[in-house]
């Protein structure tokens, strides 16, 4: 990791942090959003949600934080400096003074296996029900699915639903997306061959954007700790 200045944070409202308390359990990650700062003295958070309710997080609290800031992960460590709950629950936590930054490379992937359902709008590859195909890599921009079955032809727009887990949480993702590319390879899993669909993201949901960023940036935090 490489040493940034706090000047260099270039940080957005809305954008997600990820919080691992330093004391107590160190393995529970949990994810806020940025809701604002001044720079050099606070960032303004939301306050952690387990089961649709509220953390309790004490004044003194340390944590490390994660975030994703343009193409780099950046994490520093932070303190809680004011609980408040109006008009709605937030945190006031400290402006970090020293980071910490590993770049990542435009669009990277993560490998993952989520189950999903895949509806096309061509003619030719509708079905009654939506196909099934496991995601097996995927980006904020792009995915790759396999399936036993093709299930459409370059430029084809589908729509793809998964499940993933979120902060502990599980969410559905709504995926419109159009298919950019498809090969097939030979496959033990899914009989003789399998068919390999490049897919380029188009959310529209302002909601599923923020959870896919989340749900990637998680899982190359994950990698690099590990």
């Amino acid at each position: 990791m490489a040493d940034v200045e706090h000047t260099d944070l270039k940080i957005q409202v809305g954008e997600l942090l990820q919080l691992q308390p330093r004391d107590g359990d160190n393995s529970r990650r949990l994810h806020v959003n940025l809701i604002g700062y001044l720079p050099g003295v606070s960032l303004l958070v939301t306050t952690p949600m387990v089961a649709d309710k509220v953390m309790i997080i004490r004044e003194g609290q340390p944590f490390v934080a994660r975030m994703m800031a343009g193409n780099r992960i950046v994490g520093f460590t932070t303190t809680v400096l004011r609980t408040c709950s109006r008009p709605f629950p937030y945190l006031h936590l400290s402006y970090p003074e020293e980071m910490e930054q590993i770049t990542v490379r435009k669009a990277q992937r993560v490998r993952v296996k989520l189950f999903s359902a895949l509806k096309n709008t061509n003619p030719d590859f509708q079905l009654d029900k939506p196909q099934s195909a496991t995601i097996v890599d995927i980006s904020t921009s792009g995915a790759l699915l396999v399936s036993s079955d093709q299930l459409g032809e370059i430029d084809d727009k589908v729509n793809v639903n998964c499940a993933i887990k979120l902060a502990g949480t599980e969410k559905l993702l709504s995926l419109p997306a159009v298919i950019r590319n498809v090969h097939i390879e030979p496959s033990e899993e899914h009989g003789e061959h399998s068919y390999y669909h490049g897919l380029e993201l188009n959310l529209k949901s302002q909601q599923d954007i923020f959870a896919l960023h989340g749900y990637v940036y998680e899982q190359i935090v994950k990698a690099q700790s590990e």
